[in-house]
């Protein structure tokens, strides 16, 4: 569903991600993200079931937006160092661009509480849960690389891969968006939170000097 969305569903989806991370999915309800998109609930309606399944769809669509940029850089063939570099600048961009549906999912723990959930909506979250999953797996794969040719240093990838999606995440926690902001500034953002991730992994920070 995520990947063949319609523009009217992409349109839901914006507005949605907008009510929840402004109101809360608790608070926000199908009559404001109608509301947002100056249209009627039926709009809604047609295209997701209930509020539940917006915020499901909410949250895998900010899954699919990461994969579908970052993905295409793991499968290059470049050296680690390179390669991580770019995933995660790539992962940062993504956030800031798309800081709403972010920020709900960061902000909202409580998916893997499923007792509520509906059939079709536990179906969306295992969809949720495989498609991080393999995510994931896009920065094991290259953490193990650069452990395996001495570039990073030789600790836990599971330790070092979940601290470095935290860096990567921090975004979400305290960007705020300024209207006099440019496309620099903000690549300059993802930059440096791309810098500390290096930090983070590399067996020699020297190399970063050259790199």
């Amino acid at each position: 569903m995520i990947e063949d969305l319609s523009r009217s569903q992409q349109e839901i989806l914006d507005a949605a991600a907008e009510c929840f991370m402004k109101m809360g999915p608790d608070v926000a309800s199908i009559d404001d993200i109608a509301g947002l998109l100056g249209s009627t609930k039926g709009r809604v309606y047609h295209h997701f079931r209930s509020k539940g399944e917006l915020l499901y769809a909410v949250r895998l669509r900010s899954v699919s937006l990461l994969m579908e940029r970052v993905s295409p850089i793991a499968a290059q063939d470049i050296p680690p160092l390179e390669k991580l570099r770019a995933m995660s600048f790539a992962h940062v961009l993504r956030i800031l661009k798309f800081l709403s549906y972010h920020r709900v999912v960061s902000e909202d723990t409580r998916m893997f509480f499923r007792g509520s959930a509906k059939p079709h909506e536990k179906e969306m979250i295992e969809q949720i849960i495989e498609m991080r999953r393999s995510y994931e797996n896009l920065y094991r794969a290259v953490l193990t690389e650069g452990i395996e040719a001495g570039v990073f240093a030789n600790q836990s990838v599971s330790i070092t891969l979940h601290s470095i999606i935290i860096l990567m995440n921090g975004p979400c926690f305290w960007y705020s968006p300024r209207p006099e902001q440019t496309d620099k500034d903000v690549e300059e953002i993802a930059r440096s939170v791309s810098d500390l991730v290096l930090r983070a992994v590399v067996a020699d920070p020297a190399v970063l000097e050259t790199a």
